[in-house]
C-alpha cells in the first residue's frame, strides 16, 4: 500500500512557453466537478492507499482553485483515509494566485508546506518565460506566505534567454533574503513540443551557452551552501530537516498514488511494481471517474532490469549516491570518474560531486549502459 498521494490539478491563468506538463486553462464552472471527481479516484483507489504520509498537491496552478475547494478535498481524505500526525502536506503557487486570506484558509485546512513558483525576481526574465507575475508580485507574496508558513520552498530557474552569470547572482541573492528553508533551481530546458522548444530549434531564442550555465549552476549552489542549504538533490537545495520528503519518495523508487488527470502512479502489482499513467485529457478523466472506472491510460511493468536502472537513476541524482553492491556495479570501472573529481565514496555509498552533478545525464546513462 502507499503512503504518499500526487494530486494533479490541472489548472493555469496562463500556460507557460517552457511548460510540457499537463495543464490547460481554467474554468471556473469546472472547478466542483474535478474536486467531486478526485475524490471518487481516491475511493476507486482506496484499496491501494495506506497510511498518508506526504501529500503533494501540484499543477497546473493549484492556488487558481478556491481556497475552500482545496479544503474540502483535504476534509475528505481526513474523513476516508489514516492520515501521520507529522504528514507532510504540499501545495504549489504561484506569486499572482496568493493573498493572506488564501493562504490562512489553506493552513487552517492542513497545507503545511507551500512550493512557490518564483523563477526569477528580474522582470524582463519572467516576461520571457511568459509568466504573469513580475518581481514585486513575487517579493509581495513571499512576504505573505513567510507569516502563514514556516515550511516554504522556492522554483527558481536558470539559463534563460538573454540571461547573465550577474543577473542570475541576483536573483539568488533576493530568494536568499527570505531566508526560505528549501529551494529548487533548475536548469531551462526547451522541451520538444513546447513554444519555446520550437522557438530553440528554429533560432529564434538563444539561450546562454553550456560555460555560462555552469557558472550559473555553481555560483548559486555555492551560496546556497553559505545560507545553510544542503545540496541533496541536483536541483534541491533545503536546510536540515526540510528536505521535501514527498519527492524524497520519488527518488528512492517509493510507492505513490497519482490522483487528477495526467497524474502518474508507481504501484505494487503483478508481484513487483507497475508505473501507470491517467488520462491526460480532462473530458476523458471526467467521463470515465463519473462512470466509475479509473482513467489510466499507460501501463509499464518494471522488470528486474528497469528496476535497477531506476535505482541508478534517481539516486544518482541525490547526495545519498547508491550502493554499488546493489546496484551489482564493479567499482574499477569508476575509478576514472573519481580521479576527475565527478564522483566520490561516501561511506559505501558512490555518489556524484557538485561538478559531477553538472555532467550527470551523460555519467548516468555510460552507467546503465553498463547494467
Amino acid at each position: 500500500m502507499v503512503g504518499s498521494l500526487y494530486i494533479h490539478i490541472p489548472f493555469c491563468l496562463r500556460k507557460c512557453p517552457y511548460c510540457d506538463f499537463f495543464s490547460i486553462p481554467y474554468d471556473k464552472d469546472i472547478e466542483g466537478r474535478y474536486i467531486d471527481a478526485l475524490m471518487r479516484e481516491l475511493m476507486l483507489r482506496k484499496d491501494a492507499i495506506g497510511t498518508i504520509n506526504t501529500i503533494f498537491i501540484g499543477g497546473g496552478t493549484p492556488t487558481v482553485f478556491d481556497a475552500s475547494s482545496i479544503s474540502r478535498l483535504l476534509e475528505f481524505i481526513v474523513n476516508n483515509f489514516g492520515i501521520d500526525s507529522d504528514a507532510e502536506i504540499t501545495l504549489e503557487a504561484n506569486p499572482s494566485s496568493v493573498d493572506g486570506e488564501k493562504l490562512r484558509v489553506l493552513r487552517d485546512s492542513g497545507v503545511n508546506r507551500i512550493s512557490v513558483g518564483v523563477q526569477s525576481f528580474d522582470d524582463a526574465e519572467l516576461q520571457s518565460l511568459g509568466r504573469l507575475h513580475n518581481s514585486a508580485t513575487a517579493v509581495k507574496a513571499l512576504s505573505i506566505i513567510k507569516r502563514y508558513f514556516a515550511n516554504f520552498s522556492l522554483d527558481l530557474i536558470y539559463g534563460l534567454e538573454g540571461q547573465v552569470v550577474k543577473g542570475w547572482i541576483k536573483t539568488v541573492r533576493t530568494a536568499i533574503s527570505f531566508s526560505p528553508p528549501h529551494i529548487s533551481a533548475y536548469e531551462l530546458t526547451p522541451e520538444a513540443g513546447t513554444p519555446l522548444g520550437r522557438r530553440v530549434s528554429r533560432g529564434e531564442t538563444v539561450i546562454p551557452h553550456e560555460d555560462a550555465i555552469a557558472i550559473m549552476y555553481g555560483a548559486a549552489a555555492e551560496m546556497f551552501a553559505n545560507a545553510g542549504l544542503n545540496h541533496y538533490e541536483i536541483s534541491n537545495f533545503a536546510a536540515p530537516g526540510f528536505q521535501c520528503r514527498h519527492n524524497q519518495n520519488y527518488w528512492r523508487r517509493g510507492l505513490y498514488a497519482g490522483i487528477g488527470a495526467g497524474a502518474h502512479s508507481h504501484l505494487n502489482m503483478h508481484g513487483g511494481t507497475v508505473r501507470s499513467s491517467n488520462a491526460s485529457d480532462l473530458t476523458q478523466y471526467l467521463t470515465a471517474i463519473e462512470n466509475n472506472s479509473l482513467p489510466v491510460h499507460e501501463t509499464t511493468i518494471i522488470n528486474t532490469l528497469e528496476a535497477l536502472k531506476e535505482y541508478v537513476f534517481l539516486g544518482l541524482r541525490t547526495s545519498d549516491g547508491i550502493s554499488l553492491k546493489e546496484a551489482g556495479i564493479d567499482s574499477p570501472g569508476l575509478t576514472k570518474l573519481i580521479e576527475n573529481g565527478l564522483a566520490e565514496f561516501n561511506g559505501a555509498k558512490f555518489r556524484l560531486t557538485r561538478d559531477g552533478f553538472l555532467v550527470s545525464n551523460m555519467i548516468i546513462g555510460q552507467i546503465i549502459d553498463q547494467l
